[in-house]
């Protein structure tokens, strides 16, 4: 009986534990989601055959039936960003809110989208016509969809003290749910 009472309080621990972790995950995650709602725009960092780029980018509001960490930017099929993600597809997102202090570093596997069907369903005439005003420019329209699979995370009030010196990592499982991986 007193093994089991200690293999008891051993789950108990662990459980307590887990739902402590739980709730650490779901309050960065939170954060996270109040560093990419609170900014416009958000740097895209690819790769290419001979360097690393970045390029400020417009990222789209996400729908209601939208995973929250689908990133979603249209673009120019024709630019170089193109061709830097048919070389690799692994991208880095990177969110800044100076006056939160809050920074986050997301990086994801992006899909290129041309199917001219996913496009007309993404198409919004009223806010994508401005950068694609001739229809040889919409012809070359598209979107480039980013899955986050990593954060890197310093959010003051959030991520563990002293803020600064350490990134909290958050990392998505298979399954799609998250865990802290530092």
């Amino acid at each position: 009986m007193a093994l089991g009472t200690v293999e008891q309080a051993r789950v108990e621990i662990l459980s307590a534990e887990d739902a402590k972790q739980t709730r650490n995950v779901e309050r960065m995650l939170e954060g996270a989601q109040k560093i990419v709602a609170s900014v416009q725009y958000c740097w895209l960092v690819s790769r290419s055959d001979e360097s690393v780029r970045a390029r400020p980018m417009g990222r789209l509001l996400p729908s209601e039936n939208n995973d929250d960490w689908i990133i979603r930017f249209l673009t120019d099929r024709r630019s170089r960003k193109i061709a830097d993600l048919r070389h690799t597809s692994t991208v880095g997102l990177i969110f800044q809110n100076d006056g939160d202090d809050a920074f986050a570093s997301l990086t994801g596997a992006a899909r290129l989208i041309e199917d001219v069907f996913e496009i007309r369903a993404l198409w919004k005439e009223d806010a994508h016509a401005r950068y694609f005003p001739t229809e040889k420019d919409r012809a070359n329209a598209g979107f480039i969809e980013v899955r986050i699979e990593r954060m890197e995370l310093w959010i003051r009030g959030v991520t563990p003290e002293p803020f600064g010196l350490h990134a909290t990592i958050l990392q998505r499982n298979p399954n799609g749910s998250w865990y802290c991986a530092t």
